[in-house]
């Protein structure tokens, strides 16, 4: 397996931060499930602006490929609520 760095934006819709902190905590269960049973994701973190308002996410996986990320990707609570804009991932294999 490799090492990727995701970052992902929200969408900027002015509702987005609601939806967000409306699935946050059972976003971080997935996530804390997920890495205790080795699947995948290393660590991650929501990234602020600069006024502290969570607005991206930023994760490390273990994965074969970036296809396998976005599957990942496409299933998390984040976007099947509208907050991550799936348009916007940036994926980088780290060497």
């Amino acid at each position: 397996m490799k090492e990727y760095l995701v970052l992902i934006k929200d969408f900027t819709d002015p509702e987005c931060y609601s939806r967000r902190m409306a699935v946050r905590e059972q976003h971080l269960a997935n996530s804390k499930k997920a890495k205790q049973e080795g699947k995948h994701m290393i660590m991650g973190g929501g990234l602020a602006d600069k006024d502290g308002k969570l607005v991206a996410s930023s994760i490390l996986f273990k994965a074969d490929t970036k296809d396998e990320i976005m599957e990942i990707l496409k299933k998390d609570i984040y976007v099947e609520s509208n907050v991550w804009d799936l348009s916007t991932v940036f994926i980088a294999e780290i060497n």
